[in-house]
């Protein structure tokens, strides 16, 4: 990453980042991994993940992830593309670690930086309970004899 002032945003800039997000596409290859008892070959399918992430994006553009969360507020398009990114990463994971394409566990991992988590407390939304303010005991109970 060159030292300096990081370049100013223009259009160029724009216009990179999204080349950059055209350029993030998974590649499937078929790869030799023996012979079989007959002598042909066998193979298997390998997918090279191309998965856009903030930091791929800065290096592109040749910033710091900084400069692009200050771009992203001051200039509505460039957060668009910041916005765009993790909508694509996220989409990518659920539906890539789902199907096993992906390795289930490191997209587990990474959609947690998308608000994801598993087994989620919802009658405390994970947070400690609060010490109790009243301590009631059985013989502060009104009792109905009307029964």
């Amino acid at each position: 990453m060159p030292a300096g002032r990081p370049p100013e945003y223009n259009k160029e800039v724009l216009s990179k980042a999204r080349e950059y997000l055209s350029l993030c596409n998974d590649q499937e290859i078929q790869q030799t991994v023996g012979l079989s008892a007959k002598g042909t070959e066998l193979y298997k399918n390998k997918v090279i993940v191309k998965i856009p992430t903030k930091g791929g994006l800065a290096r592109y553009i040749g910033v710091n992830r900084d400069t692009l969360y200050d771009w992203s507020k001051k200039y509505p398009d460039f957060s668009d593309i910041m916005e765009e990114v993790g909508q694509e990463q996220e989409d990518r994971l659920i539906n890539n670690g789902l199907s096993g394409d992906y390795n289930p566990t490191i997209a587990k991992v990474l959609l947690t930086k998308h608000g994801y988590r598993e087994g989620i407390d919802n009658t405390t939304n994970d947070k400690d309970l609060p010490v109790p303010i009243v301590n009631i005991q059985r013989d502060d109970i009104p009792r109905n004899n009307s029964i």
